[in-house]
């Protein structure tokens, strides 16, 4: 979270803030000053903006905390211009749990809808209001109401990757396998992607790109739940490599280079003693270089706090366990004794396979 600012945490689920959501707030000044609009307005305007994504933030904890409740840890919550993301350790196969974790984000917007017109109701509701499109202290709530209704409808939309989506694939798993649930929640997602993608060519172009995030969004979960699936059934030992490239802790840079370039494999481990310590990738080789020199030692740049697997773990575990960590590769032992190692890549490879001879 380099590019991010750390705002709090609360059950132990931390909040950041993108540094982009600075250009949101930058270009609303930029054009209300260019349209001359006044520093009051333009406050208000701002504080609105704020207002709508602390309701976002609340949108997300209702995932987080209802996934919290199954035993599912969020590693974190982001705050990006064009909305929230709660980053689950994992997304519930459960078809009731996923129902619940789905759900739980729209019903939060839909209770801070009814409170927030329950509060405009008793200031007394002006009809004239709803028309007014000046956001200042009288309409502020009602907009702010409104915005809320309208995140929990969008939201509910059939389509992944938003709530709705979820949604309907949870439903639909209740009487078929999840799958074949998620390809035909992904194939509605994808129609109406499209159909946004036609109808904002002629009237909005933002609706171009909701559309299209609507498309791969759907296209990226199909293929997730496929791929996750065929794992099933199969250990880490069914992709392990006992063949792998070793280096010395204390070798110069110059000789991982050396091995990098008479191979083909871009991860090796790290030896001390005969005993693996470590990993170090071709990216780490080549941010060495850029940092220090060929003469630097491999025990600089190397991953010295490696992911370990036990040889029998379900490989769909210890897939998703290195997609959580973002690990491209991890160290395999059957109780202590070290055997090899895995990699992505390679549990890719795996899938292609199956897939192939699946057909």
């Amino acid at each position: 979270m380099k590019v991010s600012l750390y705002l709090g945490k609360y059950k132990g689920i931390k909040v950041f803030i993108h540094w982009t959501f600075s250009i949101l707030l930058l270009w609303i000044i930029i054009s209300n000053s260019r349209s001359g609009v006044a520093i009051g307005d333009t406050g208000w305007s701002l504080l609105f903006i704020l207002a709508i994504f602390f309701c976002v933030i609340l949108h997300e904890f209702g995932h987080a905390l209802t996934a919290q409740k199954y035993g599912i840890k969020t590693k974190d919550i982001i705050l990006l211009p064009i909305g929230g993301l709660a980053r689950l350790e994992k997304i519930p196969e459960d078809p009731r749990q996923e129902l619940h974790v789905a759900l739980a984000g729209p019903l939060v917007n839909i209770v801070i809808f009814f409170l927030l017109s329950i509060v405009v109701y008793l200031k007394g509701f002006n009809v004239e209001l709803v028309e007014d499109t000046h956001v200042d202290g009288s309409t502020i709530l009602l907009f702010l109401a409104s915005a809320n209704l309208f995140l929990a409808l969008f939201n509910l939309l059939p389509a992944f990757p938003m709530d709705g989506g979820r949604v309907l694939r949870a439903l639909l798993s209740l009487r078929m396998p999840r799958v074949k649930a998620t390809q035909i929640a992904g194939s509605i997602g994808q129609f109406m992607g499209i159909s946004f993608v036609f109808i904002g060519l002629f009237y909005n172009p933002i609706l171009v790109l909701i559309g299209i995030f609507i498309f791969l969004g759907a296209q990226a979960e199909i293929t997730h739940t496929t791929q996750t699936s065929i794992l099933k059934g199969f250990s880490v030992q069914d992709v392990l490599m006992r063949k792998f490239p070793i280096i010395a802790f204390d070798a110069p840079l110059s000789k991982a280079i050396e091995k990098l370039l008479d191979g083909q494999s871009t991860h090796f481990v790290v030896v001390k003693d005969d005993d693996p310590i470590g990993t170090i990738s071709r990216e780490e080789i080549m941010r060495g270089l850029k940092e220090g020199n060929e003469g630097t030692s491999v025990e600089k740049v190397a991953n010295l706090n490696p992911l370990n697997l036990e040889v029998y773990q379900p490989l769909e575990e210890a897939y998703k366990l290195m997609s959580t960590e973002n690990k491209k590769v991890a160290l395999v032992y059957e109780e202590n004794l070290f055997l090899g190692m895995i990699d992505q890549e390679n549990i890719s490879e795996f899938i292609m396979v199956k897939l192939a001879l699946s057909k």
